[in-house]
């Protein structure tokens, strides 16, 4: 069964070149331009200096001993350092491992090992905490700091002392883009311990292209990278998208909303990338109007839900569109877009050039549903990674007939607009029936006391499942339990209503707000 949506974007040529070949042309095309202004680093680099930067980063990397495919493990935040360094390992022939660098210990040491790092670039700030588990890095022979004059002896080296001691190489290991690893981003691990994603040279490049073209960017454009560069979403967005097209961008290391603000009004930012935690926090702030965000001519949110109040607030307080978009980490990541001409509300729009959808049903994943059906989302396309690192039974389970099986329910409508319901492994089963959490968490919102929710399934004998809600109210604000469940029971069938509600002061989330279900179930 084919759904042929009215709503197609044309299909591109993709050059199967290194991803870093993309910055060397903009260095050609645009030497002099901005390309990164860091404010907290207090550095500006040039398309020019970038990638001569990365060149010296290269030949260093290349005397240390790292070979075409071995691991670099980054553990810092947005900042001028991490350009030089992504670019700097790519040209040398290693694949960047980006890591979280809020993570604790156990989780930075399980992602440094199991890489087989050769080779570890931390923020300065961080060293306490890596020289506490460097013992239980065996793979790490050296390790660059984001500061200091000086080089290090032996293991330990300032990333300034070596640009400013060594020379640009003017030579770079022969890649296979279609076969080479460029990263190895971890997934976010909320079942258990995270594992490598593998992305290509060509499935970076690919995305890349897909999703600039997507999302309707150009080089004229300013964004304003607060989006963490260890996420997929910021990795080719950021380091990748705005490099490719030429763009300048203004690096975030931690986002604060009224210091977006005043960056937006000072670099005159055009486009912004963004998740609904961000936008959320933008809402909020009762002084948003104090600022000049007129050059502001788009704004994009994925990575999670976005709840309707959200955007229509967004929308009436910055007078721009709001569009999502969607991906996953295993697509490198995007693979949906709302098309500008025509967003539609609640769904995540249709396929970036040359990924072809699908809707699968949820129990076997053998049979495409149609339209307005709700089944597991299946994507292919060039951007489609090439499985988990030392993963293979997992690997087999999320790649199948060339089909990646994105583990979230959707349902797709008849222009091929798709809608995201849920995380499969999230769906609560009450009966016969299952339903996604997002749907009441909406309807939820829509209460005027509530500032924020989440849904989940708990265990119901005999039933299987109820919903249970959990609720944050706007401050000052006071409502029973009882009259939260009546809202939503007045607009949902029976089996899908709302049977116990708890007061809290916050939702569990991870940055990029995808709420922790699993914490609200055993807390």
């Amino acid at each position: 069964m084919t759904n042929t949506p009215k709503w197609q974007r044309p299909s591109l040529t993709y050059p199967q070149v290194p991803v870093f070949e993309l910055l060397r042309d903009t260095a050609r095309r645009l030497p002099q331009k901005q390309a990164v202004i860091d404010p907290y680093g207090k550095r500006t680099l040039t398309y020019a200096d970038l990638d001569r930067e990365s060149d010296i980063l290269a030949g260093v990397f290349a005397e240390w001993g790292v070979h075409r495919g071995d691991r670099i493990s980054f553990l810092l935040s947005n900042g001028w350092e991490y350009f030089v360094g992504f670019y700097g390992a790519l040209k040398a022939g290693a694949v960047v491992s980006p890591i979280n660098p809020t993570y604790r210990d156990r989780k930075i040491q399980h992602q440094v090992a199991d890489s087989e790092s050769k080779v570890l670039f931390v923020q300065n700030k961080l060293l306490p905490q890596v020289l506490g588990i460097l013992a239980g890095l065996p793979t790490v022979e050296k390790v660059i700091l984001t500061r200091g004059e000086t080089e290090g002896n032996g293991k330990f080296f300032s990333l300034p002392a070596l640009l400013e001691k060594h020379h640009p190489c003017t030579s770079f290991p022969p890649l296979t883009p279609k076969a080479d690893l460029a990263a190895l981003p971890y997934s976010s691990g909320t079942a258990g311990l995270s594992k490598g994603v593998m992305i290509t040279h060509f499935n970076l490049t690919a995305n890349i292209l897909q999703s600039m073209g997507a999302v309707e960017a150009c080089p004229e454009d300013v964004f304003l990278s607060f989006l963490p560069f260890n996420h997929i979403y910021g990795l080719t967005y950021y380091l990748g998208g705005a490099v490719y097209l030429g763009a300048t961008q203004i690096t975030m290391a931690r986002f604060e909303a009224e210091e977006c603000l005043r960056l937006m009004e000072k670099h005159r930012v055009s486009v912004l990338f963004a998740v609904p935690p961000a936008l959320l926090a933008l809402l909020n702030l009762p002084h948003g109007a104090n600022y000049d965000v007129s050059s502001l001519r788009l704004i994009w949110v994925g990575a999670a839900p976005l709840p309707p109040p959200v955007a229509w607030g967004i929308r009436q307080k910055f007078g721009v569109p709001v569009a999502r978009h969607y991906g996953l980490s295993e697509a490198s990541p995007t693979t949906h877009a709302n098309p500008t001409a025509r967003i539609k509300d609640g769904s995540v729009g249709i396929a970036v050039s040359d990924v072809q959808d699908r809707i699968m049903d949820w129990e076997k994943g053998l049979k495409e549903m149609p339209a307005g059906e709700p089944g597991e989302l299946a994507v292919r396309g060039p951007n489609v990674f090439q499985g988990y690192w030392k993963h293979p039974e997992e690997t087999k389970l999320a790649l199948r007939n060339g089909w990646l099986y994105t583990g979230d329910i959707a349902w797709r409508d008849a222009e091929g607009y798709v809608y995201i319901l849920d995380r499969k492994k999230e769906m609560i089963r009450r009966g016969e029936h299952k339903f996604a959490p997002a749907e009441l968490e909406g309807i939820l919102m829509e209460h005027p006391a509530v500032r924020d929710c989440a849904v989940v399934g708990i265990p119901d004998p005999g039933f299987g499942e109820r919903p249970k809600a959990f609720v944050v109210l706007h401050p000052g604000v006071v409502v029973e339990p009882d009259e939260l469940m009546e809202f939503v029971a007045e607009r949902v069938p029976e089996y899908k209503q709302i049977r116990e509600v708890a007061l809290i002061p916050e939702i569990p989330k991870n940055f990029s707000g995808k709420i922790l279900r699993r914490v609200l179930k055993i807390g």
